[in-house]
């Protein structure tokens, strides 16, 4: 059984946005046992669980980057993209809406619907379309909870729709 160690932060200390450098840093070592079919979504999932449990951190991570920036794709699997003592860095979702806002192209809008939430005096909204890179966009916002975008290529769609059709 082969075993990966690897340097994980939370947070992004050269960060210019001023609401994410007042948030703290997490660092920590995480270790990954029987690297063989752990995938990078695998691992997203359990740091996340990790950083909620230890740090008490109500944390959704939606993408793991290398020290140096670039995206891990989801379905890699770690012990191919990952060496022992790779720094990686979690981007949660308050990180990726605030970097991939810019990318949403808002004049072409496939499908948005705003509705009156009775129970907090809210609007609340949903918006679907395709960003500067092609890639199909959800977002949803309304409140302070209620603020994300979900990005995908055409590649997890067809996935999405194969795992539907199959049952999984």
């Amino acid at each position: 059984m082969s075993s990966l160690r690897i340097k994980v932060q939370l947070g992004n200390e050269a960060s210019n946005d001023y609401r994410q450098r007042s948030n703290l840093i997490l660092k920590f070592v995480y270790v990954i046992e029987s690297t063989s079919h752990v995938t990078i979504n695998d691992l997203i999932q359990a740091l996340q669980k990790y950083i909620n449990k230890h740090f008490s951190k109500n944390t959704q991570i939606v993408q793991l980057t290398t020290h140096d920036g670039f995206v891990l794709s989801n379905s890699d699997i770690c012990s191919v993209v990952l060496k022992d003592n790779e720094h990686i860095i979690c981007i949660d979702m308050d990180t990726f809406t605030n970097q991939i806002y810019a990318t949403l192209d808002f004049n072409n809008l496939w499908f948005e619907l705003k509705r009156h939430d009775a129970s907090d005096n809210q609007e609340k909204c949903i918006q679907i379309g395709l960003n500067s890179f092609s890639k199909l966009f959800i977002r949803l916002y309304g409140t302070q909870a209620i603020n994300g975008i979900y990005i995908f290529n055409i590649y997890e769609l067809i996935t999405i729709a194969d795992e539907k059709r199959k049952g999984i």
